[in-house]
Protein backbone atom coordinates (compact mmCIF):
# COMPACT_ATOMS: atom_id res chain seq x y z
CA UNK A 1 0.00 0.00 0.00
CA UNK A 2 1.30 3.31 -0.93
CA UNK A 3 2.28 5.05 2.35
CA UNK A 4 1.89 8.39 0.90
CA UNK A 5 -2.02 7.75 -0.53
CA UNK A 6 -3.40 8.58 3.08
CA UNK A 7 -1.50 11.86 3.34
CA UNK A 8 -2.49 13.46 -0.36
CA UNK A 9 -6.26 12.24 0.74
CA UNK A 10 -5.63 14.79 4.01
CA UNK A 11 -4.32 17.29 2.20
CA UNK A 12 -6.96 17.32 -0.64
CA UNK A 13 -9.76 17.50 2.02
CA UNK A 14 -8.23 19.87 3.93
CA UNK A 15 -8.26 21.62 0.67
CA UNK A 16 -11.36 21.16 -0.11
CA UNK A 17 -12.49 22.33 3.06
CA UNK A 18 -10.32 25.99 2.69
CA UNK A 19 -11.90 26.49 -0.58
CA UNK A 20 -15.73 26.02 0.80
CA UNK A 21 -15.03 27.74 3.58
CA UNK A 22 -14.02 30.93 1.02
CA UNK A 23 -17.13 29.93 -0.90
CA UNK A 24 -19.50 30.34 1.73
CA UNK A 25 -18.10 33.27 3.37
CA UNK A 26 -18.63 35.03 -0.10
CA UNK A 27 -21.74 34.23 -1.44
CA UNK A 28 -23.48 32.41 2.09
CA UNK A 29 -24.47 29.17 2.57
CA UNK A 30 -27.35 29.34 0.25
CA UNK A 31 -25.85 31.10 -2.54
CA UNK A 32 -23.00 28.25 -2.54
CA UNK A 33 -23.40 24.95 -4.45
CA UNK A 34 -21.38 22.27 -4.80
CA UNK A 35 -20.72 22.94 -8.37
CA UNK A 36 -19.10 26.56 -7.43
CA UNK A 37 -16.89 25.18 -4.87
CA UNK A 38 -15.63 22.11 -7.53
CA UNK A 39 -15.29 24.87 -10.05
CA UNK A 40 -13.17 26.73 -7.46
CA UNK A 41 -10.61 23.79 -7.04
CA UNK A 42 -10.14 23.05 -10.57
CA UNK A 43 -11.92 19.63 -10.46
CA UNK A 44 -14.82 17.86 -10.92
CA UNK A 45 -17.74 17.61 -8.87
CA UNK A 46 -17.25 13.43 -8.86
CA UNK A 47 -13.63 14.63 -7.01
CA UNK A 48 -15.83 16.65 -4.68
CA UNK A 49 -18.44 14.02 -3.70
CA UNK A 50 -15.85 11.38 -3.06
CA UNK A 51 -14.82 13.50 -0.20
CA UNK A 52 -18.63 14.96 0.76
CA UNK A 53 -21.98 13.58 -0.47
CA UNK A 54 -23.20 17.11 0.06
CA UNK A 55 -22.84 21.08 0.72
CA UNK A 56 -24.95 19.80 4.43
CA UNK A 57 -21.85 18.06 4.95
CA UNK A 58 -18.85 20.21 3.83
CA UNK A 59 -19.97 22.90 6.12
CA UNK A 60 -20.68 20.08 9.28
CA UNK A 61 -17.45 19.20 8.59
CA UNK A 62 -15.55 22.47 8.32
CA UNK A 63 -17.54 23.11 12.17
CA UNK A 64 -16.42 19.70 13.55
CA UNK A 65 -12.53 20.40 12.69
CA UNK A 66 -12.84 23.72 14.52
CA UNK A 67 -14.37 22.22 17.76
CA UNK A 68 -12.01 19.00 17.21
CA UNK A 69 -9.29 21.46 17.67
CA UNK A 70 -10.98 22.98 20.56
CA UNK A 71 -11.74 19.97 22.19
CA UNK A 72 -8.16 19.04 22.13
CA UNK A 73 -7.32 22.04 23.70
CA UNK A 74 -9.46 21.47 26.64
CA UNK A 75 -8.45 17.60 26.98
CA UNK A 76 -5.08 18.67 27.41
CA UNK A 77 -5.70 20.65 30.20
CA UNK A 78 -8.30 17.80 32.25
CA UNK A 79 -6.85 16.90 35.44
CA UNK A 80 -4.14 19.69 35.92
CA UNK A 81 -2.97 21.17 39.13
CA UNK A 82 -3.58 24.79 38.64
CA UNK A 83 -7.09 24.91 37.57
CA UNK A 84 -6.84 28.96 37.02
CA UNK A 85 -4.47 28.55 35.12
CA UNK A 86 -5.73 25.75 33.08
CA UNK A 87 -9.36 27.53 32.56
CA UNK A 88 -7.56 30.79 31.41
CA UNK A 89 -5.32 29.11 28.75
CA UNK A 90 -8.52 27.57 27.54
CA UNK A 91 -10.41 29.99 27.28
CA UNK A 92 -7.65 32.67 25.66
CA UNK A 93 -7.88 29.91 22.63
CA UNK A 94 -11.66 29.65 22.64
CA UNK A 95 -12.20 33.22 22.77
CA UNK A 96 -9.63 34.08 20.30
CA UNK A 97 -11.05 31.35 17.49
CA UNK A 98 -14.15 32.61 18.01
CA UNK A 99 -14.19 36.93 17.59
CA UNK A 100 -11.49 36.32 15.21
CA UNK A 101 -12.84 36.72 11.05
CA UNK A 102 -13.09 33.13 11.04
CA UNK A 103 -15.56 33.09 14.13
CA UNK A 104 -17.16 35.51 13.48
CA UNK A 105 -18.23 34.76 9.45
CA UNK A 106 -19.12 31.30 10.60
CA UNK A 107 -21.46 32.24 13.49
CA UNK A 108 -23.04 35.47 11.22
CA UNK A 109 -23.45 32.51 8.46
CA UNK A 110 -25.54 30.10 10.96
CA UNK A 111 -27.91 32.62 12.22
CA UNK A 112 -28.31 34.42 8.40
CA UNK A 113 -29.18 30.93 7.22
CA UNK A 114 -31.14 29.48 10.64
CA UNK A 115 -34.43 30.94 9.99
CA UNK A 116 -34.56 29.29 6.54
CA UNK A 117 -32.52 26.41 7.11
CA UNK A 118 -33.46 24.71 10.86
CA UNK A 119 -30.82 21.85 9.74
CA UNK A 120 -27.97 24.32 9.09
CA UNK A 121 -28.01 25.49 12.63
CA UNK A 122 -28.95 21.82 14.16
CA UNK A 123 -25.72 20.53 12.59
CA UNK A 124 -23.59 23.53 14.20
CA UNK A 125 -25.39 22.59 17.06
CA UNK A 126 -24.17 19.00 17.44
CA UNK A 127 -21.06 19.31 16.09
CA UNK A 128 -20.10 22.16 19.23
CA UNK A 129 -22.35 19.16 21.45
CA UNK A 130 -20.32 16.17 20.48
CA UNK A 131 -16.55 18.22 20.68
CA UNK A 132 -16.21 21.18 22.01
CA UNK A 133 -18.77 21.48 25.03
CA UNK A 134 -17.94 17.95 25.97
CA UNK A 135 -14.64 17.85 26.08
CA UNK A 136 -15.58 21.31 28.71
CA UNK A 137 -17.52 19.20 30.50
CA UNK A 138 -15.26 16.70 31.47
CA UNK A 139 -12.29 19.32 32.63
CA UNK A 140 -15.05 20.68 34.75
CA UNK A 141 -15.72 17.21 35.95
CA UNK A 142 -12.63 16.32 37.30
CA UNK A 143 -11.87 19.59 39.02
CA UNK A 144 -15.17 18.90 40.95
CA UNK A 145 -13.97 15.57 41.54
CA UNK A 146 -10.52 15.98 42.60
CA UNK A 147 -12.13 18.89 45.32
CA UNK A 148 -11.15 22.02 43.64
CA UNK A 149 -14.64 23.78 43.28
CA UNK A 150 -17.88 22.53 43.75
CA UNK A 151 -20.12 22.17 41.03
CA UNK A 152 -23.58 20.25 41.61
CA UNK A 153 -24.91 20.76 38.24
CA UNK A 154 -21.82 20.55 35.11
CA UNK A 155 -24.26 21.94 32.26
CA UNK A 156 -24.99 24.81 34.48
CA UNK A 157 -21.15 25.30 34.78
CA UNK A 158 -20.38 24.98 31.77
CA UNK A 159 -22.97 27.51 30.31
CA UNK A 160 -22.38 30.14 33.03
CA UNK A 161 -18.57 29.99 31.98
CA UNK A 162 -18.97 29.95 28.45
CA UNK A 163 -21.60 32.70 28.85
CA UNK A 164 -18.74 34.72 31.06
CA UNK A 165 -15.92 34.23 28.71
CA UNK A 166 -17.43 35.29 25.50
CA UNK A 167 -19.33 38.07 26.79
CA UNK A 168 -19.85 41.53 25.23
CA UNK A 169 -16.60 40.40 23.20
CA UNK A 170 -18.86 38.03 20.78
CA UNK A 171 -21.53 40.10 20.47
CA UNK A 172 -19.96 43.19 19.38
CA UNK A 173 -17.97 41.10 16.87
CA UNK A 174 -21.00 39.54 15.53
CA UNK A 175 -22.86 42.97 15.07
CA UNK A 176 -19.36 44.22 13.29
CA UNK A 177 -19.16 46.52 16.19
CA UNK A 178 -15.86 46.05 17.09
CA UNK A 179 -12.67 44.66 15.46
CA UNK A 180 -10.89 41.52 17.19
CA UNK A 181 -9.87 42.27 20.73
CA UNK A 182 -5.88 42.93 21.03
CA UNK A 183 -3.66 40.54 23.55
CA UNK A 184 -4.35 42.79 26.56
CA UNK A 185 -7.73 43.11 26.05
CA UNK A 186 -8.39 39.39 25.64
CA UNK A 187 -6.56 38.29 28.29
CA UNK A 188 -8.14 41.05 30.86
CA UNK A 189 -11.39 40.52 29.44
CA UNK A 190 -10.14 36.41 30.47
CA UNK A 191 -8.82 37.10 33.34
CA UNK A 192 -12.40 38.92 35.06
CA UNK A 193 -14.17 36.13 33.76
CA UNK A 194 -12.43 33.14 35.06
CA UNK A 195 -12.06 34.98 38.63
CA UNK A 196 -15.93 35.64 38.69
CA UNK A 197 -16.27 31.38 37.80
CA UNK A 198 -13.80 30.20 40.31
CA UNK A 199 -15.16 33.36 42.89
CA UNK A 200 -18.60 31.67 42.37
CA UNK A 201 -17.60 27.71 42.46
CA UNK A 202 -14.72 28.14 44.89
CA UNK A 203 -17.53 29.40 47.58
CA UNK A 204 -20.01 26.94 46.74
CA UNK A 205 -16.98 24.25 47.78
CA UNK A 206 -16.65 26.10 50.80
CA UNK A 207 -19.87 25.44 51.73
CA UNK A 208 -19.95 21.97 50.74
CA UNK A 209 -17.09 21.41 53.45
CA UNK A 210 -18.18 19.58 56.37
CA UNK A 211 -17.91 21.53 59.55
Amino acid sequence: MDASAPNFRDQRRDRILQVAREVFFEVGYAGASMSTISSRLGGSKATLYAYFASKEDLFAAIVRDSCQEMAAVFEAHIGTDDLRQSLATVARQMVSMIVSDWGTNIMQLVIEEGRRNPGLAKTFEAAIESNGRKAMRALLTTAHDRGQIEIPDVDEAAVILKSLVFGDLQFKRLLNLAPPPSEAQLHHHIDVAIDVFLTYFACKAEEAKPG
